[in-house]
């Protein structure tokens, strides 16, 4: 698939929503962020509301400029695309041969199954005897401090 064009018109709607959320995330920690420093040093920082205040202006330029640099990076696109031909995108359907950093991945996590089932067995027969290990069935409800084994002297 080519991409050889955008509409420079749904690059700068598109920005403009995405700036927007991120602008009301930014005044969201920004009031928080002066509110806990309101309670921890009261008088020490500008209050919540200077704050909001400033911040509000630097969302609102950030937003302008962003989505002014938006609109203008899809007329720049669409100039290069006449030149280039544009991006190609290849899409594929088939999945029967995985990436090998995916069998990697199946391999590690039965390996990890497999040697946590094996140390799962193996419990403290008494932390105060000496830190022996004594294998006891799964399913056991014997307590883990009854060693099955006799004692040797």
């Amino acid at each position: 698939m080519r991409i050889s064009g955008t509409n420079p018109w749904s690059v700068t709607v598109m920005s403009f929503f995405f700036l927007t959320g991120l602008g009301v995330c930014v005044l969201g920690a920004a009031l928080a962020t002066s509110v806990l420093l309101d309670i921890v040093a009261p008088g020490e920082w500008p209050t919540p509301w200077e704050t909001l205040v400033v911040a509000t202006g630097v969302v609102a330029l950030e937003i302008l400029l962003g989505t002014v640099l938006a609109c203008l990076c899809g007329f720049m696109y669409n100039y290069t695309a006449r030149f280039s031909g544009g991006v190609e995108v290849a899409l594929t359907g088939d999945l029967s041969d995985p990436p090998p950093a995916a069998q990697a991945l199946r391999l590690l996590t039965r390996l990890h199954a497999r040697a946590r089932r094996r140390l799962d067995a193996w419990t403290p027969a008494n932390p105060f005897a000496g830190g022996r290990l004594s294998r006891r069935p799964h399913g056991d409800p014997s307590p883990p401090d009854a060693d099955p084994r006799p004692r040797q002297p």
